[in-house]
């Protein structure tokens, strides 16, 4: 009976050193053979970023093994991309490596001496150049900012940048922020200008969704009947006034 057991569990352990010895070659072939060497990169969900700008960022070479990657560790080199917002990378085998993500979007400009700072509508600066390269998107005006740097989120020096992030997403939700040319900021109020010349004041307040939803209405109005240029004044909450 115990030669029996003893034959039993000495077959068992066999059976697993020749399962571990198994995987262990298996590790082997993969990471030595040439099948696997990485032959293409595929990315998925890009509209601004480029290729060659991810492959540089996550250090990815064409021609190295695709097992001897660290899959973590290349999204998370990735997503420093502040133009990144989720990054999901995943291996085809037998030589391929598949990356997804979604961008973050350039939703306004604010100008910075002689330079712009291109920003999300939540206030994270996304990028600093000399150019404007998006003219579909308005240019803030009126803010000194003491916190500018890139990947971080923009600090008025009066603190009112909670009510300028609020005013960026309500245009955009109201898909109203690409029609926007300008956006003024002054201590109480906000000055627009949208694409058809018409000058907007309404205030700096709580009150922003409401206005929003006025000038929307407002603006339908005016481009049914192509009325170009006047004012839309919406300091009242009583009344809308518009004046040629």
């Amino acid at each position: 009976m115990r030669k029996s057991r003893y034959r039993i569990n000495k077959r068992g352990k066999i059976t697993i050193y020749s399962f571990i010895l198994l995987i262990i070659l298996l590790i082997y072939i993969c990471i030595s053979s040439s099948i696997f060497d990485l032959s293409e990169v595929i990315l998925k969900g890009n509209d601004k970023i480029v290729k060659n700008d991810i492959i540089k960022i996550s250090s990815i070479k064409i021609g190295n093994n695709l097992f001897q990657y660290n899959i973590n560790e290349i999204e998370k080199n990735i997503l420093k991309n502040p133009y990144i917002n989720y990054v999901k990378v995943s291996r085809k085998i037998p030589n391929k490596l598949i990356i997804e993500i979604k961008e973050n979007t350039e939703d306004a400009i604010i100008k910075v001496d002689k330079r712009y700072l291109y920003i999300q509508e939540d206030g994270l600066i996304l990028s600093e150049k000399n150019d404007i390269t998006n003219k579909h998107i308005p240019i803030i005006k009126g803010i000194e900012l003491k916190e500018k740097d890139i990947n971080t989120f923009i600090k008025t020096n009066n603190n009112n940048q909670d009510l300028l992030i609020k005013t960026l997403k309500i245009l955009k939700d109201n898909k109203m922020l690409r029609e926007i040319k300008t956006i003024d900021i002054k201590k109480n109020y906000i000055n627009m200008e949208n694409t058809d010349d018409i000058k907007i004041t309404m205030k700096l307040d709580e009150n922003i969704q409401y206005n929003v939803k006025r000038l929307n209405e407002i603006l339908i109005d005016l481009k049914s009947n192509n009325i170009k240029k006047g004012n839309v004044n919406l300091v009242s909450k009583e009344q809308a006034v518009y004046s040629p």
